[in-house]
């Protein structure tokens, strides 16, 4: 086994796992629904820790199958940690060391760039997700995104943030509520075409077929949709010397624009649009007040 394959598990175990003590004795698991028979990164996550057992599946009216693999002896449990106990966060390492009631090895990460992609795609096998949302302004358009939740105790949880780091895109959301039993969470997402094909070609190597197709699904239907014209044909070409009014914008009689905050970093952004029309719609706007 190489370090990507233990930090492929640990990055698995932060989104899907657990460990505890069982009454006398201790217990780890993983729970991972499956339509078509055992999924396959269960599979895989046993070979790599190279103890465990996957049980299921567990039928529950109106749910998918569920399998789990469960480890429940100290000795499978001390293995477990010692393979990929130095990926894990801080979370599920504190869950062994209460479980285990002892020090874990040292962490190693944040490691190579690639290990860290390795964890990252352990984690969105585990939690993640490539939906398709409406797009905002365009009826029957859909923008690809990126999606992984993640509930913390307080704060953002450790977990977005590397993930965030591995990657190095996508914005971690505000606090959500939730339904109960389940807590509040924050969200970790990547938008755009360009941004969502950039992340998804460095979590590739490391993902499972299931996600992978998931993607492929998504994308597809992005791809088929024909492109959008950019910006509001009502607001005249961009950059054009006249306004749809008329007024010539390069030339117009009232002092150069000057931006402020962000705007200074478009010095051509007087020309983007017409000066004359913002000032008269300003004048229409305070002679609407005073006739109030």
């Amino acid at each position: 086994m190489e370090n990507h394959d233990f930090a492929w598990a640990a990055g698995f175990f932060d989104g899907e796992g657990w460990a505890n003590r069982s009454g006398r004795g201790v217990q780890s698991r993983i729970n991972q629904a499956g339509v078509d028979g055992i999924p396959e990164v269960l599979t895989k996550f046993r070979r790599i820790v190279g103890v465990g057992r996957i049980k299921g599946p567990v039928i529950v009216e109106g749910k998918q199958p569920l399998y789990f693999w469960e480890a429940t002896s100290r000795p499978d449990l001390v293995q477990v940690v010692e393979r990929i106990g130095p990926w894990l966060c801080s979370v599920k390492r504190a869950q062994f060391a209460r479980t285990l009631d002892g020090p874990l090895p040292a962490q190693v990460w944040p490691g190579s760039m690639s290990e860290e992609l390795a964890w990252a795609g352990g984690f969105f096998d585990g939690e993640g997700s490539t939906c398709l949302d409406k797009h905002r302004t365009h009826a029957d358009f859909f923008v690809p995104v990126l999606y992984v939740p993640q509930s913390a105790a307080s704060g953002i949880a450790p977990e977005l943030l590397r993930l965030q780091s591995a990657v190095g895109l996508g914005t971690i959301s505000g606090l959500r509520k939730s339904k109960p039993p389940r807590k509040p969470y924050r969200r970790w997402r990547v938008f755009t075409i360009e941004k969502v094909f950039r992340a998804l070609h460095m979590l590739w190597p490391f993902i499972g077929n299931v996600k992978r197709e998931q993607a492929r699904r998504a994308m597809q239907i992005v791809l088929a949709q024909p492109d959008l014209v950019r910006g509001n044909p009502a607001f005249g070409v961009s950059g054009a010397r006249y306004c749809l009014r008329g007024h010539d914008k390069w030339n117009a009689p009232i002092r150069p624009f000057k931006g402020r905050g962000k705007n200074e970093e478009d010095p051509m952004n007087h020309l983007r649009q017409c000066l004359a029309c913002v000032r008269e719609a300003a004048q229409a706007r305070r002679n609407k007040k005073r006739r109030r």
